[in-house]
């Protein structure tokens, strides 16, 4: 019985998919736009998010620049909860560098003591 548990536990644990943070940033009420940058060692991903902490943040537009000089502009109009997260972005290609990401927000979303903002994202298998 406990060898079936491992088993189950193993697999599921190896389909999971692995998200790794590529930066963060304190947002405040006095901006609407930030930029998290991201060390291209980590930034080859297949899929991305935000998450927040601290503040609600409405995100309005995101622009994900890539090391090959690609951009990906993507509209949001999506309110996230303090310990929530955007929707997943799915990247098309095998294997996509990100250099930095640029989101705009609604600064009247974010609580006076600001909101951290994280980008994790989905690393490529190898």
């Amino acid at each position: 019985m406990l060898a079936v548990l491992f088993l189950t536990a193993s697999l599921v644990l190896q389909f999971q998919p692995t998200w790794i943070e590529l930066g963060s940033c304190l947002v405040s009420a006095n901006q609407d736009h930030d930029t998290i940058v991201v060390n291209a060692a980590e930034g080859t991903v297949r899929a991305v998010k935000l998450t927040v902490q601290r503040s609600d943040v409405r995100f309005k537009r995101i622009f994900v620049r890539f090391e090959n000089g690609e951009p990906l502009e993507l509209r949001l109009h999506d309110l996230v909860p303090v310990g929530g997260e955007t929707r997943t972005i799915h990247l098309k290609g095998n294997e996509r560098a990100i250099r930095s990401v640029d989101f705009w927000y609604d600064p009247k979303t974010v609580g006076h003591r600001g909101a951290l903002v994280e980008l994790v994202g989905r690393l490529v298998k190898p």
